[in-house]
């Protein structure tokens, strides 16, 4: 398979070796300094802090500087607000002798320019009082302490000096990333600086866009330091910012009709998880699937029916065996194009072997989602087995709960490495796989991830993933390629929930006020 992920104007998302490994390539194979780079770094980040803050000659600035280069770029921002009339002081974190070269040099000059420098260097020594009273004072803070080197909690004087800054409420603007925010992961590492600005350099870092760091970046901003682009688009930075213009969207032509436009069956719902059906049938609906028919137990089946007036209904008899139900579904004159299963169908023996006769028909795509995935908790090996066997895609939609489940690890292992779990799990299996969260995570079999950035916390709320699963499914049943109706799935279901929210508030967001906002998020692309 091709990695589209070097395709120009994907935005790549990279770990902090991969960032360090495209500085080296720049400083050796090109010959452009690094002290250069650390120039045009702080020259960008100086340039962001002026357009954003307009009367920052007015704000005295207090520079936060560590014992790495994130400090030196700090320091070059402390020389060029300073030589442009403004009114700063750097607060550095350690020995001036012990910075490495570059940023020793740009120390240096800052401090030849005649620029004013507090130096903490000591664990063991107490806090500056005029750390206190420049922090007060000040208009706005820069947060050069850490930025994506840091790969440890943070602790002594950084905490200390981090925890003031939070509780004085001044903005912040941090130069990289947040101080304490792993850059691989975005975990919180001990404690970490909210910004209201971040300026990267080159490219965004995964930590950018995972939670719960990503929510600590406030307005993201990257800009070019002399790294070329050929050196961030090489196939082992195989992580994306989830966006639908990457993706390859098949027009629907003027004379298309309904059967060209997908046979979708859904496979859902059970006594008192009715809107679980109807919810799945009316997402696929309003992106544009041509016919939809819901499989659903025969005591329920009138109340689905009652929800969807354009889907067709099904009745499965669930007081039989799976094989039963299997059969029944075979003799029905509704031949699909692809199989969505699992929303509503509660965890039984009887949901169990339609899964498993649903995912042996290898030449149909299929997508599992809710009680499709419990019912195979801890069962990695047979779903290997399955996707490796079928001819077609599989496609698995699980939360964190979910996800745990499957894996027979605790949540909380989920959600620590949310990227590295759903990755690892995709190619291991054989099958794409959509880890819901705040950061949705979609990961291929190839070993290729994106990262999705659409959605809010209106989302959490019952029905929304079988929504999800509704839009997901209606793209691909119209023929769209499996990447790129899982990803504009993905983007679009999130999207709906920001346009709605906008409009209405997030609060009370419910699931079906969404169909609106997806109909005309799916008229936009064609």
């Amino acid at each position: 398979m091709v990695n589209d992920l070097g395709r120009s104007g994907v935005t790549r998302l990279l770990t902090s070796a991969q960032m360090r490994a495209a500085d080296r390539r720049t400083i050796e194979q090109l010959g452009l300094p690094g002290i250069v780079l650390m120039e045009n770094a702080g020259a960008a980040a100086t340039s962001i802090l002026q357009h954003r803050l307009p009367d920052w000659k007015s704000r005295p600035v207090l520079i936060l500087a560590g014992g790495g280069n994130n400090g030196g770029d700090g320091l070059v921002m402390a020389r060029r607000l300073l030589q442009a009339g403004g009114r700063v002081t750097v607060l550095l974190l350690a020995k001036s002798a012990a910075l490495p070269g570059d940023a020793r040099i740009h120390h240096e000059v800052f401090r030849n320019s005649g620029g004013s420098l507090l130096e903490w260097s000591g664990d063991d020594a107490p806090c500056p009082a005029r750390f206190s009273a420049l922090l007060a004072h000040c208009g706005v803070v820069v947060d050069a302490i850490f930025g994506t080197g840091l790969t440890r909690p943070v602790e002594g004087r950084a905490a200390i000096v981090i925890q003031a800054v939070i509780a004085s409420g001044k903005p912040v603007l941090a130069v990289d990333l947040p101080s304490g925010v792993c850059a691989d992961t975005g975990r919180i590492l001990g404690c970490a600086l909210p910004a209201r600005w971040t300026v990267t350099f080159a490219a965004e870092k995964i930590g950018h866009r995972l939670h719960p760091g990503a929510g600590l970046c406030g307005e993201r901003i990257v800009v070019p330091i002399g790294i070329p682009d050929a050196f961030l688009t090489i196939p082992e930075h195989d992580t994306a910012l989830n966006r639908p213009e990457d993706c390859p969207i098949p027009p629907r032509r003027p004379e298309t009709h309904k059967g060209e436009c997908g046979r979708l069956l859904i496979i859902a719902g059970g006594p008192g998880m009715e809107g679980a059906a109807i919810l799945v049938a009316r997402g696929a609906a309003r992106v544009g699937a041509g016919l939809i028919t819901v499989a659903t137990p025969a005591s329920i089946q009138p109340v689905v029916t009652a929800g969807l007036v354009e889907a067709m209904t099904l009745a499965l008899s669930n007081d039989h065996s799976s094989a039963h139900s299997l059969s029944e579904l075979r003799n029905h004159r509704f031949q699909p194009d692809l199989v969505a299963i699992g929303p509503g169908l509660g965890e039984s023996e009887w949901t169990a072997g339609l899964v498993a006769g649903v995912i042996t028909e290898k030449d149909r795509p299929v997508l599992l989602d809710a009680d499709a995935l419990n019912v195979l908790a801890g069962q990695g090996d047979r779903i290997r087995q399955w996707a490796g066997s079928r001819r077609s895609a599989l496609v698995l939609t699980p939360h964190p709960g979910e996800m745990a489940r499957l894996l027979g690890i605790p949540v909380a292992a989920v959600q620590g490495d949310r990227l590295g779990v759903a990755r690892s799990t995709a190619q291991d299996w054989g099958v794409w796989l959509v880890l819901k969260g705040a950061d949705t995570i979609i990961a291929a079999p190839d070993g290729r991830a994106w990262i999705n950035a659409t959605g809010n916390a209106g989302l959490a709320s019952g029905g929304s993933g079988d929504l999800l699963t509704g839009i997901i499914a209606g793209l691909w049943t119209q023929g769209w390629p499996t990447e790129s109706a899982v990803r504009v799935g993905v983007w679009m279901h999130g999207a709906a929930a920001d346009n709605s929210a906008a409009s209405e508030g997030m609060a009370g967001l419910v699931a079906s006020d969404l169909l609106p906002q997806i109909r005309r998020l799916r008229d936009t692309l064609g």
